[in-house]
């Protein structure tokens, strides 16, 4: 994870996470950042544009996420990069993955 950038958008706080990796080794501290930021009643938006590195787990997590009626609701993400959206048609959840991002 490059950086967190807070913002305010329609009344509402997020928190933007730029990630050039999604594997194994990030999503422990991934998901750290998420509950901290949705602790302090802030949205999150993964912006995954430019990731060049994802796994399985990477994309686990991504599915995790929109499974999750409480927190799917405060979490999106950019329009995933090639790598990511490759990845997620390999493991047949493309759909779950692009149910998650939002327009930019």
């Amino acid at each position: 994870m490059d950086s967190a950038i807070e913002f305010q958008q329609e009344e509402h706080l997020h928190t933007r996470l730029n990630l050039q990796t999604l594997t194994i080794a990030d999503c422990a501290a991934l998901a750290d950042d998420i509950r901290q930021s949705l602790g302090k009643g802030h949205d999150v938006v993964l912006d995954l544009s430019d990731c060049q590195e994802v796994d399985t787990t990477g994309i686990q997590l991504l599915v995790t996420i929109q499974n999750d009626p409480a927190v799917n609701l405060h979490v999106h993400w950019t329009k995933p990069s090639e790598v990511v959206a490759m990845k997620a048609a390999r493991l047949g959840v493309q759909s779950w993955i692009n149910a998650g991002f939002l327009e930019n």
